[in-house]
């Protein structure tokens, strides 16, 4: 694709993303990746900040749940980082076949501090209208998986959009800070 074919693309994009912003219940979210088959997306009014981390600067913390890989710094601040692929089922950063020289985390903000949520990839800015969330029928994911996610949507090339939720994710690492 040329220059003149990429800025078309950009503005018909830009125009479909400007009429759906004022569509009733439209909402912009954040599209991300946990892996080959597993798409996320976060509301951007969660979204603090997408960071890249090196691993090894991630601090591990003894005795805390798998999913929490420590914590790191950011501006001075110590921020929790949750793997959320493992968190959401699969394989654990550590186990990886390949373990990523950078990650790339998603800040939200919790009550009283950010917390990183591990992400293969963040993508794009998509937006969907609420309206259309879909709930996840109860028997084709487990229970505790189920509590992490507000339902999906389906994009238009038929893929599902696992929608987070995030204040369930936030809970659970606020529960956990404060039996440490």
């Amino acid at each position: 694709m040329n220059q003149a074919e990429n800025l078309m693309e950009l503005v018909k994009s830009e125009q479909i993303h400007s009429k759906a912003i004022w569509e009733d219940e439209a909402t912009r979210f954040l599209r991300f990746s946990l892996g080959k088959e597993i798409i996320g997306l976060l509301s951007l009014d969660r979204l603090v900040e997408v960071l890249k981390v090196p691993p090894c600067e991630i601090l591990p913390i003894p005795q805390v749940p798998n999913y929490l890989l420590g914590i790191a710094n950011r501006r001075g601040e110590a921020v929790w980082m949750v793997d959320l692929s493992y968190l959401m089922g699969a394989t654990h950063l550590s186990q990886r076949e390949v373990t990523p020289e950078i990650c790339t985390a998603i800040l939200v903000q919790a009550q009283e501090q950010a917390i990183g949520l591990l992400v293969e990839q963040v993508n794009s800015i998509e937006v969907y209208n609420l309206s259309n969330l879909k709930p996840f029928p109860a028997q084709t994911l487990p229970s505790t998986l189920l509590s992490f996610l507000e339902g999906y949507f389906v994009d238009s090339e038929g893929k599902t959009l696992a929608l987070l939720n995030v204040d369930t994710i936030i809970e659970t690492v606020e529960n956990l800070n404060k039996a440490i």
